[in-house]
């Protein structure tokens, strides 16, 4: 199996059953053993069609005398994996494309669709810089959707929320995906961390707990990655997170929840910052999922952590007013982070509607864990002002005994912030610290 052959067949499968896109990669290539260069360019290769198919397929309608809709899907997969290597792998010549999606189409399928496949891909390379110069002079909603391969409702909605669509789509389109870790301080200190780090591992250190690398590198080359030194977080994830420390929870014996806690990163940085003092109640709907969380606190030595099952509408009785902060990173339409799960972005616009009816009355049970004087920390990976401050100010508006406390990570004192990625460099994300009568 070869690796353009086994993206044309999981882009194929991923479609067909709805399967997330990282879930599929992942049995791939357990399935065909690819390891190293393969691995490598089957990732490449299927993560970045998925993430270019809007502009993949509007090449296509530009080259082709058949409509879209009507190209059998096989066919639809030989050619979007065979443009992205053509208009997005420098590496890979064209006629190497060319003649290697051309061999797939003839394997895999109908006979008549060979010459077809090899006819818009050949015309595709013989006309490339003059195609990127045509996508380059679309305008309007449109072209910005075509230009950056995000679906025009998002674009949309982030021109009418933030007035700077362009430059959020802009980012997300052409920065990297950075690695960023948080940094497991009851074991090693950042600056340590960095001293241990090999020559030819770009990094630095943002601030005291957080290292971004500026190249991709394998989480397990990452010196201390056994031993549990460090955690994936992403930058704005991890000041969010650090809301909830020594110095913001006084008590000597601290009780934190996390209502919505898989994959557990929130978890993770709140019990390193309280010194693995006091509990943190680390809840998730899903079961499976909170093994997670277990498995991430033996490793990185966490001892305060109490994982449990529960729906975060149905807030656990005995726990009621005893908190002293609340964590609640509710399900979010995930705008945000579209750079790191390309197929987020095809989410309908219809699915997206509902979610800040389900935020609120997570956010307004949530909070029933507050006792007065302690906080909740409201927060989502999306980039859109209905699931974000539109959800915080109604809750704000039905709960008169909460206000809006001060976010340390942030300059301005209005107790809401919003991370863009052409701005701040991080995920799309959102944050907001309401505390329970006044402090």
């Amino acid at each position: 199996m070869t690796p353009r052959l086994a993206a044309v067949l999981s882009l194929n499968s991923s479609v067909k059953n709805g399967k997330f896109i990282n879930l599929e990669l992942d049995g791939a290539i357990k399935k065909y053993n690819f390891e190293d260069r393969d691995k490598s360019f089957f990732t490449r290769l299927l993560y970045g069609t998925v993430e270019r198919k809007i502009t993949l397929d509007y090449i296509i309608e530009t080259l082709s005398e058949i409509k879209t809709e009507k190209i059998d899907a096989l066919v639809m997969c030989v050619l979007e994996t065979g443009l992205y290597q053509i208009f997005y792998m420098d590496r890979v010549p064209d006629f190497s494309a060319c003649d290697e999606s051309v061999e797939i189409a003839r394997r895999i399928c109908k006979k008549a669709s060979v010459g077809y496949v090899n006819a818009v891909l050949r015309n595709a390379a013989r006309k490339k810089d003059e195609i990127k110069a045509d996508i380059e002079k679309l305008d309007g909603i449109k072209g910005m959707s075509v230009k950056y391969a995000i679906p025009e409702w998002i674009c949309l909605s982030w021109e009418n929320d933030y007035k700077c669509a362009g430059k959020i789509a802009k980012a997300f389109a052409q920065n990297p995906a950075r690695l960023s870790v948080r940094i497991n301080t009851l074991k090693i200190s950042a600056d340590e961390f960095m001293s241990k780090l090999p020559e030819g591992f770009c990094a630095r250190k943002v601030n005291d707990f957080i290292v971004e690398f500026e190249k991709s590198v394998p989480l397990n080359e990452i010196y201390g990655f056994d031993e549990g030194l460090f955690f994936v977080q992403d930058i704005s994830s991890a000041l969010c997170a650090s809301l909830i420390s020594k110095d913001s929870v006084k008590s000597d014996e601290p009780l934190v929840i996390d209502t919505c806690a898989c994959p557990g990163g929130k978890t993770f940085a709140a019990a390193i910052q309280l010194e693995n003092r006091g509990k943190i109640y680390s809840f998730d709907l899903h079961k499976n999922r909170l093994s997670l969380i277990d498995k991430g606190t033996q490793k990185l030595n966490i001892t305060s952590v109490i994982t449990d099952v529960n729906d975060a509408r149905y807030p656990k009785e005995e726990l009621l007013g005893k908190a002293d902060a609340v964590m609640c990173d509710v399900p979010c339409s995930g705008l945000g982070i579209i750079a790191k799960k390309p197929d987020i972005r095809y989410k309908s616009e219809e699915d997206v509607k509902r979610l800040p009816e389900i935020q609120l009355e997570i956010l307004e049970n949530s909070a029933k864990y507050v006792k007065d004087g302690g906080f909740i920390v409201y927060s989502t990976c999306t980039l859109r002002r209905a699931e974000n401050e539109d959800v915080a100010r109604a809750f704000l508006e039905k709960n008169k005994d909460f206000s809006l406390g001060k976010l340390d990570f942030s300059d301005k004192d209005e107790g809401m912030k919003t991370f863009f990625p052409h701005i701040d460099g991080t995920d799309g994300f959102f944050a907001a610290k309401l505390v329970k009568n006044g402090r």
